[in-house]
């Protein structure tokens, strides 16, 4: 049940926003326990968004996962969708965050999942 929003200043056209959603569907299956059959993604593009106080040539993907996730997995993760989101956006990497946010409560189907 991951859920991953990503955040940009560029433009996205319809297939880099394709390649996007493929991309993030098969990296996110590096992660134990996780796939694209419970993946939910949410994409902004041409958001207002200023890094180092420069409009717009920015992105931030962040992943909320059920539980958490081992330190390596997540590691190898970051560094594929990295590179692989800043081939597809022409975005620079150090113009481009990522971050992991790891929840013990869930509720999806209508119910709190119990651990």
């Amino acid at each position: 049940m991951p859920f991953i929003h990503v955040s940009t200043g560029v433009t996205l056209d319809q297939n880099q926003r394709s390649d996007l959603k493929a991309m993030l569907g098969e990296t996110i299956e590096l992660l134990p326990g996780k796939s694209e059959a419970g993946l939910m993604l949410r994409v902004d593009d041409q958001a207002e968004m200023y890094f180092k106080g420069e409009k717009g040539n920015c992105a931030i993907l962040a992943v909320h996962l059920y539980k958490e996730s081992p330190p390596e997995a997540k590691k190898t993760y970051a560094a594929q969708v990295l590179k692989r989101f800043c081939e597809l956006t022409k975005i620079p990497v150090e113009r481009v965050y990522l971050n992991f946010t790891e929840l013990g409560d869930w509720a999806a189907n209508g119910a709190l999942i119990q651990r």
